[in-house]
């Protein structure tokens, strides 16, 4: 029974590392439509490190993620060091998000490069047998003086 208890958690964490792949790669592909498939159907809450810095419910961070999404050009993420809890019927992801992109200004027609390193935590649960993020929380990295390097752990 342990070995089985054992491979069954291993799987759960390779679906919730598959989910979350999946939702950065559909922004990435730009299947913009079902970026809301990823959110609970209800209870869903997202803490971001762009603007808006309030809490977001499912719509707004539906329409914001659409719009970052659909703005940058030239798309290029990295997971690093994902970490997958299961804990009751939840799974508690962290990692680090490294990403770069060029934004797009559609009235201008001009393009910036953007980036950033954030540290994200997702909790995700099971609806209707499916992973869905019940919420998010992104953190900016902090910038480090030239020479240091982040605590790995």
């Amino acid at each position: 029974m342990f070995m089985e208890s054992g491979h069954n958690e291993q799987s759960e964490r390779r679906e919730v590392e598959a989910f979350i792949v999946s939702f950065f790669e559909a922004g990435k592909e730009k299947d913009l439509t079902t970026l809301m498939d990823f959110h609970s159907p209800s209870g869903f809450s997202k803490f971001d490190d762009n603007p808006p810095f309030t809490r977001q419910n499912s719509e707004d961070a539906f329409v914001h993620e659409q719009a970052a999404f659909a703005n940058i050009s030239d798309y290029q993420y990295e997971l690093a060091d994902l970490k997958v809890e299961l804990i009751g019927g939840v799974a508690i992801a962290t990692f680090y998000l490294t990403y770069k992109g060029v934004f797009v200004n559609d009235y201008s027609f001009e393009g910036s490069t953007v980036g950033s390193k954030s540290r994200v935590t997702m909790v995700l649960a099971r609806y209707r047998g499916q992973w869905r993020m019940v919420h998010e929380h992104f953190s900016s990295f902090p910038e480090l003086p030239r020479g240091e390097r982040a605590p790995s752990r």
